[in-house]
């Protein structure tokens, strides 16, 4: 069965990306030398670079929404599938599913598309992602940080965020999911249940969810994001328990030039649920 799960999946994908393509978005790679990412790139690349990305059990499609509300606005962007995510394939090799290996994955593939001035999204795990890439950024060729209900802090209820961010049965998906979505909480049929639970459950989450546990301290970093010394954003839904008010005010005072601004009646996926929100504090942003 778990095959039948996975082909459905794959035809999932398939329409998904034929999405992405209908609404002008040119699918890409950066060769990284017995490995690629996957990219799509929407506008021209004269225009300002904006680069998107996506959280945890995620893939760029996951930005659809906000990407469509800037179309119009004479920016280049570009939306990457994480390393192990989507068609950015990596070896089923333990030590490629961490957090700060991805960062510097991504790091280096900024510097081969020679991409600067970079306004950097990150979405919960992918704003994670974004910070390890800021602090390491000697080059400086990220301008600005734009973090979406981001990760950086270690949960309080450590346990209870383990149980829910990695669903082991279908009632766990649909948990999962209200704990993603507010008001517009989308209620899975059988076979997604059935589908999610087999992807969600493959060799490169659970290599994931594996290192990110043993090097817990390294990876959610805390007070050391006061490093980051560039202007950051930090959006969050005011009823998002996965990265909740508590943890986004305190990393708001780790940094040096920061900005919080809240949603609200929004859980985590606020990109999905407002997305003209999201893109119109984008645009201020940026334009500040």
């Amino acid at each position: 069965m778990k095959l039948i799960y996975k082909s459905l999946y794959r035809h999932y994908q398939y329409k998904r990306r034929a999405a992405m393509k209908n609404m002008g978005g040119v699918p890409s790679f950066v060769d990284l030398g017995g490995h690629k990412l996957f990219f799509w790139r929407f506008g021209s690349e004269k225009n300002p670079t904006i680069v998107f990305l996506h959280g945890l059990l995620d893939e760029s499609f996951g930005f659809r929404r906000v990407i469509k509300e800037l179309l119009d606005d004479n920016y280049c962007l570009y939306v990457f599938d994480l390393p192990g995510y989507g068609k950015s394939k990596l070896p089923n090799i333990k030590f490629l599913y961490q957090i700060d290996v991805w960062a510097e994955i991504l790091r280096e593939s900024f510097e081969i598309l020679n991409l600067k001035d970079i306004t950097l999204v990150g979405h919960s795990m992918g704003g994670l992602t974004a910070q390890h890439i800021a602090l390491k950024d000697k080059s400086k060729v990220i301008k600005r940080l734009f973090l979406l209900a981001p990760g950086g802090i270690p949960h309080p209820e450590r346990e209870k965020m383990r149980e829910i961010l990695f669903p082991k049965t279908e009632r766990q998906v649909v948990h999962l999911l209200r704990f993603l979505y507010g008001e517009e909480f989308p209620e899975p049929g059988y076979f997604l249940r059935k589908t999610l639970v087999t992807i969600w459950n493959g060799t490169p989450n659970r290599y994931l969810q594996e290192n990110t546990l043993r090097r817990e301290s390294e990876i959610f970093f805390g007070d050391k994001i006061k490093g980051i010394s560039i202007p950051t954003l930090i959006m969050a839904g005011e009823k998002d328990e996965i990265t909740p008010p508590n943890m986004m005010k305190k990393m708001k005072s780790f940094l040096k030039k920061g900005k919080l601004i809240w949603i609200p009646n929004v859980r985590h996926a606020l990109h999905l649920e407002k997305p003209s929100i999201v893109a119109k504090e984008l645009r201020n942003f940026i334009a500040d």
